[in-house]
This record gives structure tokens, sequence and C-alpha cells, in this order.
């Protein structure tokens, strides 16, 4: 009797392992991308009077630069969850944009976020060139380091 009650021990210990191993495969990805600035950093700018230079050296390199003439700088910062196959799913993001004007001082900073209501679609594709529209150069390059280009025995 005393055997067969530590053999039903075991089988349970053992399917609660099992179980809480598959509950937390299913627990997700957490991926942050981007970059924001520090709060404290972004409030040291100043309508008016800071430059895009001064701008730049205490927020950092902006993730888009658009303009030269009226220059606007662009920071976003996105957190997705992914579980299994599923779509990933936006947590949070955030997107910090500085416009200035022709003298390179600031004229506008505008913040955004997914409560905001406003739309904004970070594109992540990427474009994949077919190995018949490659280069011959480009198609002989991309196969080195990948076992492609082989000496004969």
């Amino acid at each position: 009797m005393l055997i067969n009650n530590f053999k039903m021990f075991k089988q349970k210990i053992l399917l609660l392992t099992v179980t809480f191993f598959f509950l937390s495969t299913c627990s997700g990805i957490k991926s942050n991308n981007g970059y924001m600035p520090v709060k404290a950093n972004v409030d040291q700018l100043k309508v008016n009077v800071t430059k895009s230079s001064t701008a730049k050296s205490i927020l950092g390199e902006p993730a888009l630069i658009l303009g030269k003439r009226e220059p606007i700088f662009i920071y976003s910062s996105q957190i997705t969850d992914r579980v299994l196959f599923f779509e990933p799913k936006v947590i949070s993001r955030d997107v910090l944009v500085l416009y200035f004007n022709k003298k390179k001082k600031l004229k506008k900073l505008d913040k955004f976020n997914l409560d905001d209501g406003k739309y904004i679609d970070l594109n992540m594709g990427t474009t994949k060139l077919k190995e018949k529209e490659m280069s011959l150069l480009a198609s002989i390059f991309s196969n080195v380091g990948i076992g492609g280009v082989r000496v004969p025995d």
C-alpha cells in the first residue's frame, strides 16, 4: 500500500512538472525595438532656443532625420509580445518628433503613444532579391561562409 501511494505521488509530481514546463513555454517573448530618450533629457529642450546639433548631443542620434533645410528628428521605441506562432501584439509604442526651423532651432516637439489614437505604422518589411535578380558578384559572395563555395578534393 505504501509503495502504491509512493508511485502515485511520483506520477503526480511528474505530471505537475510537465504541466509547469508546458505552461512556461507559452508565456510569450517580449521584444524591445528602437530608442526613446529619457524624459529628463527631453525636458532640457527649449522651443526657439535649442539648436538641432544640441538636441542631437543631448538625446543621441535619431532613428530618422527628414529634410535638410527644416529637419525633422524622429525617435521611436516599441515593445511587442509574441506567443507561439501567433502574430506579435504591440504592447507599447512611443514616438518623439522634433521639428526645426530654417535656422535649425527647435520649432515644435510632439510625443505620441498608443493611447493617443494616432495611427503610426512602423514599416518593418524587407525586400529580398531572388537569385536570378542578383548580380553575378553578389551571388558568388552570398554563398561565402555558408558552405556554398567548395574546393574540389
